[in-house]
């Protein structure tokens, strides 16, 4: 019985291992660890009829330690990665809803006010002037929720750049602007560019 159950374990830790650490994901690296701490205590069990002594424990615990380090350096990389990719999807939201206002005010960039776009935030006349939704106010609003966080900061706030691409990010963390142009960057000196 114990053969069949260790042979299950053990093509069950190459499944999850397979399959989620070349994802890298923190908890299947755990599950791993677990599983090889399993297959020690299946093993142990089958040998010694369960006696479970404080050096089996330390055994245990080491596995998952070792298993759990190993991940460690995966798990920034693979934050870094999710980050990365909230931050281009956000990024292209904000062009696109950018590009929507300006086809719907003649070509006009929404204005840039304390660090948001209320235009965009909220619904506009032709002129661009913000007020509640209704007749007068027909267009938008093109962002409703408000503007999308910078992931890598969690901050939200726009502030203005004299160039574009922008040649150096901010202390703020969120989103650089050109008015003129109506084009945004992110605030991370890697994506400037983007």
């Amino acid at each position: 019985m114990w053969d069949s159950v260790e042979a299950q374990s053990v093509e069950g830790v190459c499944a999850v291992a397979g399959a989620s650490l070349a994802g890298f994901e923190l908890p299947a690296s755990l599950a791993v660890g677990a599983a090889a701490a399993a297959i020690y205590l299946i093993s142990l069990a089958r040998q010694r009829r369960l006696e479970f002594t404080l050096l089996d424990a330390l055994i245990v615990v080491a596995i998952m330690a070792v298993t759990t380090s190993v991940a460690m350096p995966f798990l920034a990389t693979a934050s870094d990665r999710a980050n990365s990719s909230v931050l281009l999807q956000n990024l292209a939201t904000l062009r696109t809803q950018i590009e929507l206002y300006k086809i719907e005010h003649g070509g006009s960039p929404p204005l840039l006010y304390e660090g948001t776009f209320p235009q965009l935030t909220h619904a506009t006349d032709a002129g661009g002037t913000p007020g509640p939704r209704g007749a007068d106010y027909p267009y938008g609003p093109c962002l409703p929720a408000g503007i999308p966080a910078n992931p890598f900061t969690g901050i939200s706030t726009v502030t203005a750049t004299e160039t574009f691409p922008p040649t150096a990010a901010t202390d703020v963390g969120g989103w650089l602007y050109h008015e003129e142009t109506g084009r945004i960057a992110p605030d991370r000196e890697e994506y400037l560019s983007r």
